[in-house]
């Protein structure tokens, strides 16, 4: 049970990061190189910091 919690936590806590990315300009694009991760890695996990070659 407190595993759960601790990933759901988890979740939110990407959750919110992206959306504040989203409000700043800057969601889609890679924390450590700075290019655009790609429509299908945010399709695939939508809170993704990080492009494919830095994942």
């Amino acid at each position: 049970m407190e595993a759960d919690l601790n990933r759901v936590e988890a979740e939110l806590g990407d959750v919110e990061h992206a959306l504040t990315r989203l409000d700043a300009g800057t969601y889609g694009t890679c924390e450590v190189c700075g290019s655009a991760i790609s429509d299908e890695g945010l399709q695939a996990a939508p809170a993704a910091r990080r492009c494919a070659d830095h994942a």
